[in-house]
């Protein structure tokens, strides 16, 4: 398991690409519906759209964190929270992935490409996480 292309057999390595693949799809059709087609733009306005998206992935994810972070409000810090607050968690974490899937079509990334990049990294986390002195926890 040390390599991505070892992680996992090629017909699941094909059913996660296809996964990948209709979550893009679905972006792309909700994004072509309402003129957010930013893939279509040129270099410099894909960037500015790509950096703009990106943000507003990251602001999302950090919306979920509020919502078990928040000292100055009641409840969001007991150790219950997260499973109080798991609705609202979701929703921003299902938030960001549309920002994150709206920076693969402006990526013009594909199921294939994205599923291969994840088992890859995947690979390199696993031999860090075996080898102390590359290890993190």
């Amino acid at each position: 398991m040390l390599a991505g292309d070892k992680l996992i057999d090629e017909a699941s390595r094909k059913k996660l690409a296809d996964g990948i693949d209709i979550l893009i799809s679905m972006q792309r059709k909700f994004q072509t519906e309402h003129g957010f087609d930013f893939w279509r733009q040129s270099s410099g306005k894909r960037r500015e759209m790509f950096i703009r998206t990106l943000f507003a992935a990251m602001s999302e994810l950090a919306e979920a964190g509020d919502e078990v972070n928040k000292w100055w409000k009641k409840g969001s810090k007991e150790p219950e929270s997260l499973d109080i607050k798991r609705k609202e968690i979701m929703e921003e974490m299902i938030d960001s992935l549309h920002f994150f899937l709206s920076c693969l079509l402006i990526l013009r990334a594909d199921g294939n490409e994205v599923a291969d990049t994840y088992l890859r990294k995947l690979g390199v986390n696993f031999d860090r996480q075996r080898d102390g002195k590359l290890g993190y926890v």
